[in-house]
């Protein structure tokens, strides 16, 4: 079973939110990287992006934190 299959639906639902807009960002910056020439404005723009990019995963690692505490958690209850 896969991290992903123990989490709620709505952190489950969140995670995958989250991974897609970091793929998303993730895509637009490898395009500002493979042009030959930015300008001032593309310079900002990307780091803009990795910003947002950053931001997603810590979110990303949050929820997994999370997650992986209210487990640890559960087994010592269960213990």
């Amino acid at each position: 079973m896969t991290e992903n299959e123990h989490l709620s639906f709505e952190e489950n639902e969140e995670l995958k939110l989250f991974r897609q807009r970091h793929a998303d960002l993730a895509r637009r910056l490898e395009e500002y990287e493979n042009r030959p020439f930015l300008t001032p404005l593309d310079d900002l723009e990307m780091k803009k992006i990795k910003k947002k990019k950053l931001a997603c995963k810590d979110a990303i690692e949050r929820i997994l934190t999370r997650h992986r505490q209210m487990r640890k958690n559960g087994d010592e209850d269960s213990g």
